[in-house]
């Protein structure tokens, strides 16, 4: 079972669904989160921080180090680690996936009791349309779908 969180930017304009693996890390892991309207206000430390598509992750790095360890998970904790293992990340592949999901469904819904085989397909080729989307973009995680 993993927690899954909506986290707002510095600035509050606007937010990220974050996924946590296995429970291992507290939401606190994750000290700052910035957007690209207020990616400005971090100082950026890379040992710290992790960039993707104008967002910005700072961890605890030493505090995730001590909880993996008491964990016995094997691996540095430095943010590509936490980010691309999926100790702390996207819920999905950018920050807003999960909006994004849940209007799709939304829209696509009247389907299901019509004609379900149309439903789903229509379902996984928007769904996988997005995802090139954001893999043109350049999202990290998109990147190894």
């Amino acid at each position: 079972m993993c927690l899954n969180q909506r986290r707002f930017c510095e600035c509050g304009r606007n937010s990220a669904f974050l996924l946590f693996r296995d429970n291992l890390l507290p939401p606190e892991v994750l000290v700052n989160l910035y957007c690209p309207q207020c990616r400005s206000q971090a100082h950026w430390d890379g040992a710290r921080m992790l960039a993707d598509c104008g967002w910005v992750l700072e961890f605890d790095v030493a505090r995730a180090q001590a909880l993996l360890d008491l964990k016995s998970v094997r691996g540095p904790a430095t943010p590509e680690f936490l980010f691309d293992e999926g100790y702390l990340t996207w819920q999905g592949f950018s920050p807003g996936d999960h909006e994004v999901n849940t209007r799709l469904h939304r829209r696509l819904a009247p389907l299901i009791e019509k004609d379900l085989p149309r439903y789903l397909k229509s379902l996984k080729d928007q769904w996988l349309e997005h995802v090139a989307q954001l893999k043109a973009a350049g999202w990290r995680k998109a990147q190894r779908a």
